[in-house]
């Protein structure tokens, strides 16, 4: 992952494939859904067995997903210093995960770091403009 301050804009440039990734997962939500309309829908009886019923669970299961994916998420490479909440950290399975909040309610997750010196790099810059304490 890189993540670049471009001072001249006021921006910070993230490279790190995540809109890729999350574009692959909102494709296979769809399909999910879509699968599990199927499923339900073109059956011609009205009784559920446990197959129905798994597929409702995941077609549900899909929808949540594939809308937090669209309202809450941004995969966003170039953010606005202006449009930077904060910066949130949490610890997920004894990793540390980063996520830019923004001011509209989306958040920006920066997805993992390679070592430890790209994690305080990251910090430091940061501290330096002053999205972290």
């Amino acid at each position: 992952m890189k993540i670049e301050y471009i001072e001249t804009e006021k921006t910070i440039q993230i490279k790190d494939g995540l809109k890729n990734q999350y574009l692959f997962i909102k494709i296979l939500m769809i399909l999910n859904l879509t699968n599990a309309l199927i499923r339900i829908f073109g059956k011609n009886t009205t009784e559920y067995g446990f197959i129905e019923y798994f597929w409702i669970g995941l077609g549900l299961l899909s929808l949540i997903i594939l809308v937090m994916f669209i309202i809450k998420m941004s995969t966003s490479e170039k953010i606005s210093i202006e449009e930077i909440k904060g910066l949130e950290e949490k610890t997920v399975f004894g990793k540390k995960r980063f996520a830019l909040k923004l001011k509209n309610g989306k958040k920006r997750n920066l997805g993992n770091f390679k070592d430890q010196f790209e994690l305080v790099k990251a910090r430091e810059l940061f501290t330096e403009i002053g999205i972290a304490n």
